[in-house]
């Protein structure tokens, strides 16, 4: 697996701007591949026996969305659930208990503690919950989330702050969180053609343990791009043997 050995330089500046968002239309193209391989993207990957899996849908999303990255999953032998919150409405203060209550009553369960995936947003909040609940939560992966500002350095940012948000404060807010550390495995995904999130947003400077991959994925498409779903697979394999 092709880590990065050094974080790059770039900080984060600003949202994607016109250009990024048009460019993100090649996840049609992606999709269309994806379609294509069908179950050969399985072929070779490291089986998940029974691991739990809980995924979590970027702001605007559903479980729909991640319906494919669940079903190959599944396939490799994963034991995946999705949050079961229906659209990710990003008020994120009442999400975190019941998504707190539900990774350990499901930890309780299997007495197997949790591996997160979270998308964009997602993946945010998969973070969060692994401060709160560390003996619950056996690794997290994201999904081109924002490690840094929050909705600053996303296209949804203009709508934050026309709601009333201070951007810079939850930057803050975030900074801050940052001293209550993730202990457990953290795999980060970005993407250099990220149209969504401003890719230096994603990258986490702050966990020690933290591994980086960068894919060359659509944001849309890293949930369902064959070629990332392979490198899934393989970062949550190295993960358990970790």
């Amino acid at each position: 697996m092709n880590y990065l050995k050094t974080l790059p330089p770039d900080r984060p500046r600003r949202p994607p701007t016109w250009f990024d968002i048009v460019a993100e239309s090649r996840f049609a193209l992606e999709w269309l591949q994806s379609k294509r391989l069908g179950a050969r993207a399985l072929q070779g990957l490291p089986r998940g026996d029974g691991l739990p899996v809980l995924l979590l849908p970027g702001y605007g999303a559903d479980e729909a969305t991640l319906l494919t990255l669940q079903e190959r999953l599944i396939a490799l032998g994963y034991d995946v659930r999705p949050w079961g919150q229906g659209k990710n409405h990003g008020q994120v203060h009442k999400l975190l208990p019941r998504l707190g209550a539900l990774i350990e009553s499901w930890h309780a369960e299997t007495g197997k503690p949790v591996t997160l995936i979270g998308w964009s947003l997602g993946g945010y909040i998969a973070r969060e919950l692994a401060r709160d609940h560390v003996a619950a939560v056996a690794g997290v992966l994201t999904l081109g989330s924002p490690a840094v500002g929050g909705p600053k350095y996303t296209i949804t940012a203009n709508s934050y702050r026309k709601r009333g948000f201070d951007l810079d404060a939850i930057e803050a807010d975030m900074a801050r969180r940052d001293a209550q550390p993730i202990l457990c495995p953290l795999t980060v995904f970005f993407s250099k053609v990220d149209g969504i999130v401003s890719w230096p947003a994603t990258l986490d400077r702050s966990t020690p343990q933290a591994r980086h991959i960068e894919v060359k994925s659509s944001h849309i498409g890293l949930v369902f791009d064959a070629g990332v779903f392979r490198i899934i697979a393989q970062a949550l394999a190295d993960q358990r043997a970790g």
